[in-house]
């Protein structure tokens, strides 16, 4: 069976995948998951293309999984998508394959599925003002996404690419009653924002602080190498962060490795607590200051949100 991605969008509603996200959190992260590093295969060439495979194991699912995935930022030059690949589900009796699924739909809606978890638990409760950075398709599936948790008023769009967050901004009609307003720098996007996703391609860091309120709450989901990242030092410095992974944050986190180089830190040390953590303590958040969740995205979760898939389908 081959679930695509038609059929992934009519079984996974954002509403459900943020209760399947939450769910997953929950879970005993020690006892009852397995998230083993994914392993990455850079192609070094013109196209800046890079293979991932990522395994996981969720023992009270009794499910195992590989997502094989293909990151190519450059493809929205192309109208491609950045992520493709194909996701597998086993069962752990066997070993028998239950069902394969595209990787790209179940990668958009579980993303920014985990985003909004974080938000509803990091953000301020009346945040209206939303920043999109960022015109692909984590960009429309995180204005889905916030818009399931916040009551947002108003949206500021940026992307490198003008034309394509106008584009974006047109195609968000069913959304009458909120404000869309497409920006020329990132600075005017953000400004205002009391949430911002940055969903870009970028590799170096295209949002500072001084352009921040004193409580926004930022979702840093674009960059996903050790080596690349959205977010300036200061940002980093002077918020606290969050992970959906310490161990992949550790190893694969730019927005976390990149300033402590610089500062001649650990990673983590910049990290307050992981998404589980954050799920079972309130009173981690602080009100009074920035927040950062640092989305990596670990196989889990697509193991989480594909198994939600199949169970529907099957009835």
């Amino acid at each position: 069976m081959f679930i695509d991605n038609d059929q992934i969008e009519k079984l996974l509603p954002m509403s459900e995948c943020i209760e399947v996200m939450q769910a997953l959190f929950l879970l005993n992260a020690e006892t009852d998951i397995v998230n083993p590093l994914r392993t990455t295969m850079p192609l070094h060439n013109d196209s800046h293309g890079i293979m991932g495979m990522m395994p996981a194991y969720i023992r009270p699912y009794e499910v195992m999984g590989i997502k094989v995935l293909s990151i190519f930022p450059d493809n929205y030059k192309k109208g491609l998508s950045s992520h493709q690949g194909v996701i597998h589900l086993y069962e752990t009796r066997t070993g028998q394959l239950m069902t394969s699924l595209d990787a790209d739909g179940i990668t958009g809606i579980r993303t920014a599925a985990v985003s909004a978890l974080a938000t509803k638990h990091l953000a301020i409760p009346k945040a209206k003002t939303l920043c999109i950075l960022g015109s692909g398709v984590q960009a429309r599936k995180h204005i889905e996404a916030m818009l399931e948790i916040r009551d947002i008023e108003k949206i500021t769009l940026w992307s490198l690419n003008k034309s394509s967050a106008v584009r974006l901004a047109g195609d968000m009609e069913q959304y009458k009653e909120i404000d869309f307003k497409v920006c020329d720098t990132v600075r005017e996007a953000a400004i205002d924002a009391d949430i911002i996703c940055t969903v870009t391609a970028a590799t170096e860091p295209i949002l500072e602080n001084a352009y921040l309120k004193p409580h926004v709450h930022i979702n840093a989901v674009g960059a996903c190498t050790a080596t690349t990242r959205e977010l300036a030092s200061e940002i980093i410095n002077t918020s606290d962060v969050f992970v959906d992974n310490r161990v992949s944050a550790a190893n694969e986190a730019g927005e976390l490795l990149l300033p402590a180089k610089e500062n001649g830190h650990d990673a983590l040390d910049f990290v307050k607590a992981d998404m589980s953590e954050l799920l079972k303590d309130s009173s981690l958040y602080d009100a009074s200051k920035k927040t950062v969740f640092k989305s990596l995205g670990i196989a889990s979760e697509d193991l989480a949100a594909g198994l939600h898939c199949y169970t529907k389908l099957k009835g």
